[in-house]
């Protein structure tokens, strides 16, 4: 038993670490505290049990590939879990995971994102947290960005109770993939957040994901008709019913989901882009090799006629014919449906490495890249090193569901493990890796190579990337 500033809980040893799980930073967001910011946690009576994880957020039923649902859900969902090496006074490194998920999937109780093996190989302090998601955290209904606010409330318990855990509050590193890394770039912009932590990582998500104040609006209206005006007190159900009816029917025009983050004047005063340089707070980012690739199915049928229309609308009808004849000749192509993986590594560049570079390149204080180039076996090959490859490596995690088949487990994987829980704990634990990551500047572009092999390489020696760099495309 632990006793802290807000009452008694039980926790469970696992692999070398105390978990303590589903324990509450803020007040059940039900009833009338739907679309309303968090309130704070009141303190229990009794002993609360915190060896069991809780409901993820309210989200949709997994569909498509790259995403992992929850296994039960509930509006009550403001929990976190924490994974400590032991609850002393030792004040280790704390890292603090945000989930990925589009802003409409995921659970911080995903067995993939359990902190345990970290913790106990890395001497740190894990923590994992819920936060709003799709219309319940995102919909513009009666508070602003619920789910980014939620977020922030997650930050502010982990520094006020942290220390009761083992885990230094002046040592906190937030680290997202996907839409958490889209989260963490967020955050860095997010006044409200500022001094909640001090060291950041982005894997796989930059900063150009935000909606404005007027879509937000378009889509809460949309919702409102969807549920005939009465969204507080539809079923929560019925609320996802038509958030996926909104989705469908907005999706298109706004060129992402229309539940998201948005800029709202206060909890994000402009686009992360715009204020990149403000921050003050040193990053790693990167990227997979092959991100895409998971969202493509290696069936899909894309004839040259169809590869050359779909890449002429991504970068004009003028540009089309270079591209494809660039990746045709110098991108390793996948063993199965050339066309399709082409187009993949072409949405690779364009979502995730062009507003990467975007982003650090407007960043002043200290930066570091990677790009993970590990290779999935399944599929015949085709996903490559694709999108959310490197969780289990950043967890130590190959046991969890459909994870060893995925990554390709065994020796060399584990291996690889080790070193990504020890760069990301020495910067957790230093501000930055060791000397010989170096660090990212826009006269010497450096990335450091994730695979069997880890090594330094210029983005220049690419050639892919310098075909890039001579289109000379804006970000969006």
């Amino acid at each position: 038993m632990l006793e802290t500033a807000i009452g008694t809980i039980n926790g469970v040893a696992d692999r070398g670490a105390w978990k303590f799980l589903g324990v509450p930073f803020a007040a059940p967001p039900i009833g009338a505290r739907r679309f309303r910011h968090p309130h704070s946690v009141k303190a229990w009576a009794g002993i609360r049990d915190a060896r069991h994880a809780r409901p993820g957020p309210m989200q949709p039923n997994v569909v498509g590939l790259g995403m992992r649902g929850a296994m039960a859900t509930d509006e009550d969902c403001l929990t976190l879990n924490i994974f400590t090496p032991s609850a002393d006074a030792n004040r280790r490194p704390v890292i603090v995971w945000i989930f990925g998920g589009a802003y409409t999937h995921g659970d911080a109780a995903d067995p993939l994102f359990d902190g345990s093996r970290l913790a106990s190989s890395e001497d740190v302090v894990v923590v994992t947290f819920n936060y709003r998601l799709g219309a319940f955290g995102f919909a513009r209904i009666a508070d602003d960005n619920c789910g980014l606010v939620d977020q922030i409330a997650a930050l502010r318990f982990v520094v006020a109770h942290i220390e009761r855990f083992g885990g230094d509050p002046d040592r906190v590193t937030i680290v997202g993939e996907s839409a958490g890394a889209m989260s963490v770039c967020n955050l860095l912009a997010a006044p409200a957040a500022r001094g909640l932590f001090h060291r950041a990582i982005a894997q796989s998500g930059a900063a150009s994901n935000v909606g404005t104040a007027a879509q937000a609006l378009e889509a809460a209206t949309a919702l409102r008709a969807a549920l005939e005006g009465d969204v507080e007190h539809a079923p929560a159900q019925a609320v996802l019913h038509a958030q996926e009816r909104v989705s469908r029917s907005l999706r298109g025009r706004f060129r992402a989901l229309p539940f998201r983050p948005w800029v709202d004047g206060t909890w994000l005063e402009d686009a992360p882009l715009t204020v990149a340089g403000a921050s003050d707070v040193p990053l790693i980012m990167g990227m997979n090799a092959d991100e895409n690739r998971l969202y493509v199915r290696p069936s899909v049928k894309v004839d040259d006629a169809t590869l050359r229309a779909q890449v002429a609308h991504r970068v004009g009808e003028a540009r089309a014919s270079a591209v494809i004849e660039h990746y045709l000749r110098e991108r390793p192509t996948p063993p199965i449906n050339t066309n399709a993986g082409v187009l993949a590594d072409i949405d690779t560049e364009l979502r995730f490495r062009r507003p990467m570079l975007h982003y650090v390149r407007a960043r002043r204080a200290p930066t570091w890249l990677y790009q993970f180039d590990w290779r999935s076996p399944a599929l015949r090959g085709w996903l490559g090193a694709c999108h959310a490859i490197e969780i289990p490596f950043v967890f130590g995690n190959f046991d969890a569901r459909g994870t060893a088949r995925f990554v390709g487990a065994g020796a060399d994987a584990d291996r690889l493990a080790s070193n990504v829980m020890g760069l990301w704990a020495a910067f957790a634990r230093d501000g930055r890796p060791p000397v010989s990551w170096p660090q990212y500047a826009s006269t010497n572009e450096r990335q450091l190579h994730l695979d069997h092999e880890i090594g330094v390489a210029m983005l220049d020696d690419d050639p892919t990337h310098r075909f890039w760099e001579s289109l000379e495309l804006q970000p969006s």
